[in-house]
């Protein structure tokens, strides 16, 4: 079963999957090779391929977050417990004992 010309001829134009190509066709995703395969099965790093991002020097630079001015401070956080932080596991079980919680 084909599909029909008009149909084949859009799938020539869409990009090649995994599934149309050969059996042994990997797409990869576009990060190219860092190194090269030993024969002994191994991986040898080409330091000179490694990507490095150079990092600007932001000591004098004041970040803020992107959120306005004008939005209050959420109020909905948890209860504070005995530990003085929100419900941990102890916690949990012990209130589940003192609201008749059963096995």
């Amino acid at each position: 079963m084909q599909p029909t010309p008009v149909l084949q001829r859009a799938i020539r134009r869409l990009a090649l999957t995994t599934k149309q190509g050969p059996h042994n066709y990997y797409k990869g995703n576009r990060t190219g090779a860092m190194g090269q395969h030993t024969k002994y099965g191994g991986y040898r790093i080409d330091w000179k391929k490694v990507r490095t991002y150079v990092c600007p020097d932001l000591s004098a630079f004041n970040l803020t977050p992107f959120v306005a001015a004008r939005i209050e401070a959420r109020r909905d956080r948890f209860a504070h417990t005995e530990s003085g932080g929100p419900m941990d596991g102890k916690d949990y079980l012990r209130r589940w004992k003192e609201e008749g919680g059963t096995i």
